[in-house]
């Protein structure tokens, strides 16, 4: 099985705010899939950098108003991360948390979504999304 990770943003989103997005979304992913992670890897003097994402990870456009389906889409992947407004909305984490825990998932709009799994049931989902411009 080839596992394929994809960040789908709205498309109408502020450049800094995709990037924002796309940033919290992948380091979530690190958190769940720490294998994702290559090693260290030192320079020819000798310099460690650290590991970057052994897979590729594009970044897709999407219009708002499917956001929503996709991430319902998704419910089989095993892993399905999305970024809600309620996270931008929010003052801390606590506030962040208060807040998705007040009211039901459907009553969430994600603003940006992480799907990964295996290549073919991603692919299904969001293979015909754009690469985000």
């Amino acid at each position: 099985m080839s596992f394929k990770p994809a960040i789908i943003l709205d498309e109408t989103l502020p450049t800094g705010l995709k990037a924002n997005f796309s940033a919290v979304l992948a380091m979530s992913l690190g958190k769940l899939r720490p294998d994702l992670v290559g090693a260290d890897t030192p320079t020819e003097d000798g310099i460690a950098l650290a590991g970057i994402t052994t897979v590729a990870m594009p970044v897709l456009g999407a219009p708002a108003q499917d956001l929503p389906f996709l991430f319902a889409k998704a419910v089989d992947l095993p892993i399905r991360l999305a970024y809600m407004r309620a996270a931008f909305e929010a003052r801390d984490y606590a506030d962040y948390t208060a807040r998705i825990t007040a009211e039901p998932l459907d009553a969430h709009i994600p603003q940006a979504v992480l799907l990964a799994g295996p290549r073919k049931a991603v692919d299904r989902i969001c293979g015909s999304l754009p690469l985000l411009r």
